[in-house]
């Protein structure tokens, strides 16, 4: 019955904390320095978790105005300002002459958000549950989701063995280009097939 909310006790605890550290600073360094760098650590993934449940939270309301699904949501804009960052990063590795670095990094971000990303939710999910199975939904967006990532990483598995793993510009031309197709495809999915009310995968 307490009216007392979580940003209440942590706006508390922090300006209990700035008292302490101002008052015993000194033009030196103190024992705990080192501390910050852990704390700022912390604080950027609780920062980062929050931003995104909050843009999260925004998808969904313009889904719901704008009678969109999820799906196409997290495939569009979701997905773009998720990946524009690494973009950025992996580009400008490569222009510096390090594209092998910047080859790695664009698979293995995206490795790193479906091992940990997906693993990681799923299993205190499950935990949570006392190891109850998730239910998964499953619909022709969804599908098609699967095949394209499918045919794009099978068209890299052969290719780039093929060409002696030497990254080429109309292999690079070919990736966008089924990029493209696949969100023409999906965008249609979603304004044809699932505008009719057929969910289901087969």
């Amino acid at each position: 019955g307490s009216n007392v909310e979580v940003w209440h006790i942590t706006l508390l605890a922090g300006f209990l904390l700035a008292l302490v550290i101002g008052f015993t600073s000194r033009s030196t360094a103190p024992k705990y320095h080192s501390m910050f760098a852990f704390a700022g650590f912390v604080i950027s993934i609780v920062w980062i978790y929050i931003i995104a449940n909050e843009v999260v939270s925004l998808l969904k309301a313009f889904g719901v105005m704008f009678g969109l699904s999820d799906a196409i949501l997290g495939l569009t804009v979701l997905a773009w300002g998720n990946s524009i960052g690494d973009m950025i990063a992996d580009t400008s590795m490569a222009r510096r002459g390090s594209p092998r670095a910047g080859f790695s990094a664009a698979f293995g971000g995206p490795l790193f958000n479906l091992l940990l990303g997906i693993g990681l939710p799923f299993t205190i999910q499950i935990l949570r549950g006392g190891g109850k199975a998730i239910t998964l939904v499953c619909n022709k967006m969804t599908l098609v989701l699967s095949v394209g990532l499918g045919i794009s990483l099978v068209f890299s598995f052969l290719f780039m063995p093929i060409r002696k793993f030497q990254a080429t510009k109309p292999y690079g031309f070919f990736l966008i280009l089924m990029y493209v197709v696949f969100l023409g495809v999906c965008i249609v999915f979603e304004f044809t097939v699932m505008k009719g009310g057929d969910d289901t995968c087969f």
